[in-house]
């Protein structure tokens, strides 16, 4: 048999599901801005390994380089945001439960806070996405 505190407990972790989910969203994204980044510094490396600059294509494309890596490293700041804004909602909602305290108002703001950033993560992925097709090209010229 259940005690009435099992049973708040266990009422209580069930809640907490959507947050997990989120956290698990955020913690994959933030996977794949770790490898677009590490992409995007092996090209810049490689690049640069090459010598100086010595055409225009050459400089542009590490101009796009340097913001595409802005954008990530911004995506995964609001992205890290993001998780830590759930782990201390979910501290914050055990915790007053423990002590009897109502956290719904701390709480709901923090889970909009984590899905503000979170939002804001993707969009510059977004950007970062449309900076890269829009300068990529195959090296296949065509004679005009």
């Amino acid at each position: 048999m259940i005690s009435s505190t099992g049973k708040t407990v266990a009422e209580f972790i069930q809640l907490a599901i959507a947050p997990i989910f989120l956290l698990m969203a955020v913690a994959t994204t933030l996977t794949v801005f770790a490898g677009r980044l590490s992409r995007i510094v092996d090209r810049g490396r490689s690049l640069e390994a090459r010598g100086t600059p010595d055409n225009a294509a050459h400089r542009d494309e590490l101009r796009v380089l340097e913001r595409r890596a802005q954008l990530i490293y911004r995506a995964l700041s609001l992205g890290v945001s993001a998780a830590i804004l759930v782990s201390l909602l979910m501290a914050l909602a055990f915790a007053g439960e423990i002590v009897h305290f109502n956290t719904a108002a701390p709480v709901a703001l923090l889970f909009m806070a984590a899905l503000f950033s979170y939002t804001g993560a993707l969009l510059c992925l977004l950007r970062e996405v449309f900076l890269a097709i829009g300068h990529f090209r195959l090296g296949i010229r065509t004679r005009s």
